[in-house]
């Protein structure tokens, strides 16, 4: 088995009688061009011959349609079987003709020696390719921001069915708007980066050691941001070089996996690892950020240049949310949408490029000003192309959850305290609801359920035994991530503190 890292999420896989590409983004930016790939790939002609591509689930970071259009159209395509329909229409419309939807644990013959299998976890997968009594575990980002009970449950899934895992491709590291874009006057935003960030690391050792591989091939998240606003993000990943040391330090002390840190064009030979990546000779203090300035200085120019638009699209947006917020709402009890009350800005239009979006005496009360009106508990800041991308598309509000297009300024705790921020990013947002979706289709949903028992068990539960409250899980409280020290951020989400050797290498890489 050949396998050869290409960029972000991307790898490409030889067995002999099988070439396969899973998760393609190779080609272009993402997300309404905020992330640009970084490390840049730099051998992607393997890609012009696959036969199978593997699609783990409809991100654009993943399912990335410029980087699709330029695959063969010939090639087998395998997507998860979710909830929602619509991935064949999509991909024929791209030009591709044989789509398969993989039903969850189900085994897939591809060639006479590959067989791949499928895991759901949400809208999330998991995939795993077994050739020649090799088995390979993707576990691309589908867990390392998961609940610790729901990781439990599919690692125990993973464990009953492959006993020995060879290689474990797992995400590190976190995308969002959260907590990075989430701003409070007590809130130092880079040290509640990094401590976020360190969350998804200890994710990952917990990941790592329950499955126990013989080797580990971790990949952070492989994008750079370029506008000046949020460059700092950039900064905030943790070095993949340093993981070894952090597992023993913090995690266990005889770790019995070798960690491969794989940089674009790096490969995998028969089990023998192949440094081919010129990246590894431009590393300095752990990272290669230094290189982003000259890799994209084109497209740092074009990401911070001024941007107005016409004054008459306030009224376009406002009819919008007009329409749309009330539509969204419906997710919400009226306990919950009678506590938001919140103003929108646009930065790209001049004068009354505010918008109060408050629930009052049983209906949204929507308007145009020009400042935050009293009574606002958050500031939400945007330009008007997120915003109408957001409301325009299905799925449009990845590019404010997924991206980092979205600015909001805490200006009252209990917004906080009550995750209102969810609800507000919610009702600007276009996606379909689940249960909907299931009750219009309801032979599609039961068949989904039916080959997913761990998701569907988990599903019952929260349906039936959760609190109706926006997403009240310990580590993901919002006001102990805004408004409480780093040491009370450890305590609440089970973290260490860094050892000082670590934290001074951690250091270096900021400062480089």
């Amino acid at each position: 088995m050949k396998i050869e890292y290409i960029s972000h999420s991307c790898i490409f896989i030889d067995t002999g009688d099988a070439r396969i590409v899973m998760d393609p983004w190779f080609n272009g930016s993402a997300y309404c061009n905020q992330w640009q790939l970084f490390p840049k790939p730099l051998n992607t002609d393997n890609l012009k011959t696959v036969n199978h591509i593997m699609v783990s689930h409809g991100h654009e970071d993943h399912l990335h349609p410029n980087s699709l259009a330029v695959l063969p159209k010939d090639a087998k395509v395998y997507y998860p079987y979710l909830w929602k329909a619509g991935i064949h229409e999509f991909l024929n419309e791209l030009g591709f003709t044989d789509v398969n939807e993989a039903l969850s644990y189900k085994e897939y013959s591809i060639s006479p020696s590959t067989k791949i299998t499928f895991l759901t976890t949400s809208m999330d997968t998991i995939m795993i390719l077994e050739s020649n009594g090799k088995v390979l575990v993707n576990l691309n980002d589908a867990l390392n921001s998961h609940h610790e009970n729901v990781v439990s449950r599919f690692l125990e899934a993973i464990n009953k069915r492959w006993k020995k895992i060879d290689y474990l491709f797992v995400g590190l590291g976190g995308a969002g708007y959260f907590p990075n874009m989430v701003h409070h006057p007590s809130k130092n935003d880079f040290e509640v980066g990094e401590l976020r960030e360190q969350k998804f690391v200890h994710n990952w050792c917990r990941i790592v050691h329950d499955l126990n591989p013989l080797q580990v091939l971790p990949f952070a998240p492989g994008f750079v941001l370029l506008n000046h606003d949020t460059m700092w993000i950039n900064e905030l990943k943790f070095p993949r070089e340093l993981l070894f040391d952090y597992y023993k330090s913090h995690y266990d002390p005889n770790p019995g996996f070798e960690l491969i840190v794989m940089y674009p064009h790096d490969e995998f030979n028969d089990g023998v690892f192949f440094k081919k990546s010129p990246y590894h000779a431009q590393i300095v203090n752990n990272s290669l950020n230094h290189l982003i300035k000259e890799m994209y200085a084109e497209e740092i120019i074009e990401a911070n240049k001024p941007e107005v638009t016409d004054e008459s699209m306030g009224d376009v947006v406002l009819a919008k949310l007009i329409k749309h917020i009330p539509f969204a709402a419906r997710v919400f009890t009226k306990e919950i949408n009678e506590q938001v009350n919140f103003s929108l800005r646009l930065d790209d239009i001049g004068n009354m490029n505010h918008f109060t979006i408050k629930y009052k005496d049983d209906k949204w009360v929507i308007y145009r000003c020009n400042e935050v009106e009293k009574g606002a508990k958050l500031l939400l800041r945007t330009k008007s192309r997120f915003l109408n991308f957001s409301l325009d598309n299905e799925w449009g509000g990845d590019v404010f959850i997924g991206g980092y297009s979205l600015d909001m300024d805490v200006l009252d705790d209990i917004a906080m305290t009550e995750n209102l921020d969810m609800a507000c990013v919610r009702l600007l947002t276009c996606y379909p609801i689940g249960s909907e979706t299931m009750l219009r289709e309801p032979v599609r949903a039961a068949k989904y359920l039916y080959n997913n028992p761990v998701l569907a068990r988990i599903s019952f539960e929260q349906r039936f035994f959760a609190p109706k409250t926006l997403n009240k899980i310990d580590y993901n409280e919002r006001d102990r991530w805004i408004n409480k020290s780093k040491c009370e951020i450890c305590q609440v989400c089970n973290m260490p503190m860094l050892s000082y050797e670590l934290g001074e290498q951690l250091g270096k890489q900021v400062n480089s």
